[in-house]
């Protein structure tokens, strides 16, 4: 009897002693995120049911959310082992579980998250005038660009301006695609940028473009006849009056429908033979072989008038086809006077005797029109009047 109870204590203490070496481990935190991917208003799934623990089944473990991992725990311990949430904000997150087992054994785990805005921010402004990096842009000038925003919000813009690379801001909360700059000065580089807001705050800026004015060198005569003063323009090796002539002949000159404004504004009109008296000394009305060479200098026929034509102004009708003023000439539109005396085409046509003559009737002069980019030297009747530019001599 006596062996009996000896042989039962050593197996009780054999069990308590094998009890006793096995350690009480911690429970293993699983969890996984429904959808991977996400936005502020997406709803996520949060699942801890993979978690175990060596002792305890899946129900009886507890699980614990921290939904921003800041260490401030947005639940408490529950046996349910699926949550959801959903982000009020955008960003980059640590989701952390604490598993813990009924021992009170706890294991922590985090998991990465991105979320991103649902609301997209405009895409990058795009396609701008001037281009980036065109030279010989005239002073004058409505900048332009292309920007969409995928939500179709509207979108606000800063522009960033100037002669220095960063350009500083000049606008801010600007509502549409463009914008007039003071006029610019000649044969210099600016420097440009768009960034574009949205409704929302999403902002997007664009890169720095840049563009350089024409590179045009100006001049003045003063006419000793009468005292006035005209800006005249270089090309290439020749210098041009860059404004209509306004000198008064004893005979053949005259003012739009005889309005004297009309002469301050757009110069006087002759016949062909006023014309070929009404130069300065030192001036001379161009031969039809100049009004050529100043017609191939801008790119010939079918471009020049663009280049010659003013627009700043706003002495032409719309749509002053192709206008640029790159020539820095100027044209302004100041029409003719027939031989009945009857007066027409002011804002439409400028036009522009040679010295040349083509018959005893007609000379070439140079027509320009509002609704084409071309420049036309062709013959025309030495009695209609119509404007002067005069040319310095070589």
């Amino acid at each position: 009897m006596l062996i009996r109870k000896s042989l039962f204590i050593v197996v009780i203490l054999a069990i308590m002693v094998a009890g006793c070496g096995k350690e009480n481990m911690p429970p293993t935190a699983q969890f996984t995120i429904e959808p991977v991917n996400g936005n502020d208003k997406t709803i996520f799934i949060f699942d801890a049911s993979g978690s175990t623990d060596d002792k305890d089944d899946i129900e009886d473990l507890m699980v614990m959310w921290d939904w921003e991992g800041d260490n401030h725990f947005d639940t408490q311990y529950a046996t349910r082992k699926t949550a959801d949430h959903r982000y009020n904000e955008p960003g980059d997150y640590t989701v952390t579980a604490v598993v813990k087992d009924t021992r009170g054994l706890t294991d922590t785990l985090g998991i990465a998250l991105t979320v991103t805005p649902s609301n997209l921010p405009p895409e990058v402004p795009e396609n701008p005038f001037p281009a980036d990096g065109e030279s010989e842009t005239a002073v004058n000038l409505n900048m332009k660009w292309e920007c969409v925003d995928p939500d179709g919000d509207i979108i606000l813009y800063s522009i960033y301006f100037g002669t220095n690379n960063p350009p500083p801001v000049v606008v801010s909360s600007h509502s549409y695609l463009g914008l007039d700059p003071d006029k610019l000065e000649y044969g210099t580089t600016y420097y440009w940028k768009v960034e574009a807001r949205d409704v929302k705050g999403n902002i997007t800026s664009g890169p720095v473009w840049s563009f350089t004015t024409i590179d045009l060198h100006f001049g003045s005569l003063q006419d000793d006849r009468d005292g006035q003063t005209y800006t005249t323009i270089q090309v290439g090796d020749q210098w041009w009056m860059a404004e209509n002539l306004n000198f008064s002949t004893e005979a053949g000159s005259f003012c739009y429908e005889d309005k004297p404004d009309n002469c301050a504004i757009y110069g006087r009109l002759y016949t062909w033979d006023a014309a070929m008296q009404a130069c300065p000394d030192g001036w001379h009305l161009p031969t039809k072989n100049e009004l050529d060479n100043l017609v191939e200098h801008f790119e010939g026929s079918t471009a020049a008038g663009g280049f010659l034509k003013d627009y700043e102004t706003n002495r032409w009708r719309e749509p002053n086809e192709g206008a640029s003023n790159k020539s820095g000439f100027g044209a302004l539109p100041g029409g003719r006077k027939y031989a009945t005396g009857m007066y027409a085409g002011i804002g439409y046509y400028a036009q522009f005797y040679s010295s040349t003559s083509f018959n005893s009737q007609e000379a070439y002069n140079l027509t320009l029109g509002y609704d084409y980019a071309d420049a036309f030297v062709y013959n025309y009747k030495k009695t209609y009047a119509i404007s002067v530019r005069c040319m310095k001599d070589y």
